[in-house]
């Protein structure tokens, strides 16, 4: 039965396209066929067979498919580009894009290649875009191409900026450096004298006054705490040094005792050689480039030492005889013994400076600033002066300066107002040249506050 079908269905697809007038013959064989059982190898003659062959492929454009390979080869260019430029910096997304867009545009190339050979065997044909359309793409890839161009000048646009940023930093510190250079040059090759005069001013003997102060300020701290320790009725002490003295605090009396401290420190600082008792060289027997030139040279050399180890060192040098007769003068024994009680040491060692003294390394920083600031002063020409102001003196701003920070009110007569008086003087003042280095003096009867 199905092999009847099967001729039947051959047979009428072989007519299909049989001329008109056959048609109504062939219908009523076929329905007689189905009914009769046909021999094995029936051979059925007298059919005209139609073949079906397909379309021709149509050739590309020549003109046309020149011009799509052109854009897909600009496009191909672009997105390897962009894949070189994402890989500085890294950027992973980027990158796969331009690797995906890369890949498709040579399976482009490579179906336009086909599609141009032709030939058995190859794939249909790409439908290719008009030639306008074609040069489209070729533009729009030449200008990502050009994108991806001024984005990587852009980039290194970028890193000149900040590496011609970098090297204008560079330049500026060595134009610093250099000009730093050249000013010690000028000032190596200059004379001796004027080398003096450009290290002699104002502002170098301020600097090192302060620094001064600032260790006189140290070691009386130090030395108040010890005789608050060891029981010391501060006012009684004060009172000793500066009596019937107007505090306006209890706390001020400490400036008494550091007013004995630096006043004990400066005595002498007139003198050539330090001395308090007038046996100095007088200044009119020294030569005056001689004084200066050695004076500036101790203070150039006692500045790069170390104070401990010169007394360490050199114990019989004129600066450890200097520390030694001031500490004397300053620290009593009896003074001494009262702070120093609890001491391990006999007392056999009161009264001279001793390293298992707490007081001796204040006490030696402190003259070592103090003898440098002597040594500085004796460079100047003229020597700078020393003045302290008598007590009862009128106060006046352009000599003196309040030790204490604040005056909130002067204790004055209703009646004839006056001026505050000096109770003492804590720190002396100077004359440098014309210049005036103002005084320190505690005010008495004034009410202040720090």
């Amino acid at each position: 039965m199905l092999q009847k079908f099967a001729l039947a269905f051959k047979t009428k697809t072989i007519e299909f396209f049989a001329e008109d007038e056959e048609e109504e013959d062939d219908e009523a064989s076929v329905v007689a066929d189905l009914t009769a059982d046909p021999a094995p190898e029936e051979i059925i003659t007298g059919q005209r067979v139609v073949v079906l062959k397909p379309d021709p492929v149509p050739r590309a454009d020549p003109q046309t498919l020149a011009a799509a390979a052109l854009a897909s080869s600009a496009s191909f260019h672009a997105a390897y580009l962009h894949l070189q430029t994402a890989h500085s910096p890294f950027l992973p997304d980027e990158l796969r894009s331009a690797d995906r867009a890369s890949v498709s545009h040579l399976r482009r190339l490579s179906d336009l290649r086909r599609s141009y050979l032709g030939g058995p065997g190859t794939s249909p044909p790409l439908p290719i875009s008009s030639h306008l359309e074609a040069q489209v793409q070729e533009n729009q890839g030449l200008l990502r191409t050009f994108e991806n161009l001024v984005n990587r000048l852009q980039s290194d646009i970028e890193r000149k900026d900040t590496e011609a940023a970098a090297l204008e930093k560079t330049l500026t510190d060595l134009d610093a450096d250099a000009a730093r250079l050249a000013d010690r040059l000028e000032r190596a090759c200059m004379p001796p004298e004027e080398k003096v005069e450009a290290l002699l001013t104002v502002g170098v003997f301020d600097s090192v006054l302060r620094d001064t102060c600032r260790l006189t300020h140290r070691f009386a701290r130090i030395l108040v705490d010890s005789m608050k320790m060891s029981g010391w009725d501060l006012r009684a002490a004060a009172n000793c040094i500066y009596p019937d003295v107007n505090y306006a605090k209890p706390g001020h009396c400490r400036y008494a005792i550091l007013s004995y401290v630096c006043l004990g420190m400066f005595g002498g600082f007139d003198s050539y050689e330090f001395c308090e008792d007038g046996s100095g060289v007088e200044l009119g027997d020294i030569d005056v480039t001689i004084r200066r030139n050695d004076s500036l040279q101790q203070f150039i050399d006692h500045s790069a030492l170390d104070p401990m180890e010169v007394m360490r060192d050199f114990p019989s040098c004129d600066f450890a005889k200097f520390c030694q007769d001031k500490y004397v003068k300053l620290i009593h024994p009896g003074v001494e013994s009262s702070l120093l009680r609890n001491s391990t040491k006999g007392e056999s060692l009161l009264g001279s400076l001793r390293q298992s003294s707490p007081l001796y390394e204040p006490f030696v920083s402190m003259a070592s600033s103090v003898w440098m600031l002597h040594k500085l002063a004796w460079a100047y020409d003229p020597v700078v002066e020393i003045f302290q102001v008598a007590r009862g003196t009128e106060f006046s701003m352009v000599f003196m300066e309040s030790i204490v920070r604040k005056v909130h009110k002067v204790h004055m007569d209703q009646e004839s107002p006056s001026r505050p008086k000096v109770g003492f003087t804590v720190v002396p003042g100077f004359r440098v040249g014309k210049t005036v280095v103002q005084s320190r003096v505690y005010l008495d009867g004034s009410k202040q506050s720090l």
